[in-house]
């Protein structure tokens, strides 16, 4: 059965084989049945796949169901003609980080879920007899009042990421370069320890416009899991999308720019800092940008919603280029290379490169918060060295460089 459920992924063999450790010959020997699924793997694999232990174990001489009908319907969704072999492996690693996930949070003791109740409230204080971008705006509200992200009128940017760790979802934003997605939107682990999971694709894609990002998939996981196994939202794609993934969308979206810019944020800039929206300057632009923590476009579309100005107007404002100007202000806006110019120092927390896993010929960018929590069990005596390492995805000798200036007594690790 393990042939037919890889089949039904469309995952590669030779990646599913390097995501659980093995060569090739070995886990195709699991796949054709000449030898068992070692027990030890079954955990992952299960998670991994989504299916049960059972399924992938079962006897020739038992009847079983078929793979389609075992296997998760997020992966008949991931076979979508726009996407490519490196978005679902991607989504593979993703589902691994996520099996370890609960591993960590089991090893801790700790079990966040404060998201389901949050998820509830906003779900409850929405009128479902609006029209979707109308729900979106209400859900908006709802959520930055219930998550107490509205205090001071300011923009979120800066701490959405720290608040949706903190209420149990996994957060990752990795590059995906050549790829049509630019983020998604499903659930990860095994099924007691399901958790949403938010992706951006964070290849060519500024700060900014990330947090836009995560907020349209946070309103999928809001609204649309329970339904939907997963959100998958593209770069472009004007066609192909049916009834109801619009209605989803101009929800996600409406939610989205009311949760990070609304009105009364464009209101509270305009007064502190004089802001002339009928003759914008680069300068205005870069801090509004800087300050409201939105993409240029996004920021002068809710300046267009709330009256200040114009279509034309608009138009105008986009053309203007500002990047220097939101670099002035805001240290999101500098590369790499630039930030650490600026810091004078090479943080390993920091470098995406420092969070990347070495799995087969695919990469994934490992959280920063889940680093930091794996580190913290290691030092705590929780958990070893090579137990934090395969938790981060990573060889043991490549974990304690990488890290070693985080971990305790690295000579002992």
């Amino acid at each position: 059965m393990l042939k037919q459920i890889i089949a039904a992924t469309k995952l590669p063999s030779e990646f599913c084989a390097s995501l659980v450790g093995v060569d090739l010959a070995q886990f195709s020997d699991w796949m054709e049945g000449r030898k068992p699924v070692p027990s030890f793997i079954l955990p992952e694999l299960s998670s991994v796949l989504g299916v049960r232990e059972m399924d992938i174990t079962a006897s020739d001489g038992v009847k079983r169901p078929s793979a389609e009908t075992i296997t998760p319907a997020v992966w008949y969704k991931l076979r979508d003609e726009n996407l490519i072999d490196r978005d679902r492996e991607m989504v593979g690693l993703i589902r691994k980080l996520g099996f370890f996930l609960g591993q960590l949070q089991q090893v801790r003791g700790e079990r966040l879920l404060e998201y389901s109740p949050l998820f509830g409230t906003v779900r409850n204080g929405v009128d479902k007899n609006l029209p979707p971008s109308a729900q979106g705006i209400q859900a908006a509200r709802v959520f930055r009042g219930a998550s107490s992200l509205q205090h001071g009128q300011s923009g979120i940017g800066e701490l959405i990421r720290p608040y949706f760790r903190k209420i149990g979802l996994l957060l990752v934003e990795s590059p995906l370069k050549g790829s049509k997605l630019e983020g998604c939107c499903f659930s990860v682990g095994s099924s007691d320890t399901l958790t949403p999971c938010l992706f951006a694709n964070s290849f060519g894609a500024t700060w900014f416009r990330r947090n836009a990002v995560l907020m349209h998939e946070l309103c999928h996981a809001i609204f649309d899991l329970e339904d939907d196994p997963v959100a998958l939202d593209f770069i472009e794609r004007s066609e192909g999308f049916s009834t109801q993934t619009l209605l989803n969308e101009a929800r996600a979206q409406a939610f989205a720019q009311e949760a990070l810019v609304p009105k009364t944020v464009l209101v509270q800039f305009t007064n502190k800092f004089g802001v002339k929206w009928s003759n914008l300057s680069a300068n205005d632009i870069g801090r509004l940008i800087a300050e409201t923590h939105v993409e240029q476009k996004l920021l002068l579309k809710a300046a267009l919603d709330a009256g200040f100005i114009t279509d034309e107007q608009r138009a105008g404002y986009e053309a203007i280029s500002c990047s220097s100007e939101v670099k002035a202000y805001s240290t999101h806006a500098l590369n790499t290379r630039e930030y650490l110019k600026l810091r004078a120092e090479e943080s390993p927390k920091w470098i995406g490169e420092y969070r990347n896993t070495d799995i087969g010929t695919r990469s994934l960018r490992v959280p920063v918060r889940y680093i930091d929590e794996v580190i913290k069990a290691l030092n705590d005596g929780i958990i070893t060295t090579g137990k934090a390492a395969e938790m981060a995805m990573m060889e043991k000798q490549t974990f304690v460089k990488r890290f070693r200036n985080l971990i305790q007594s690295p000579e002992s690790a």
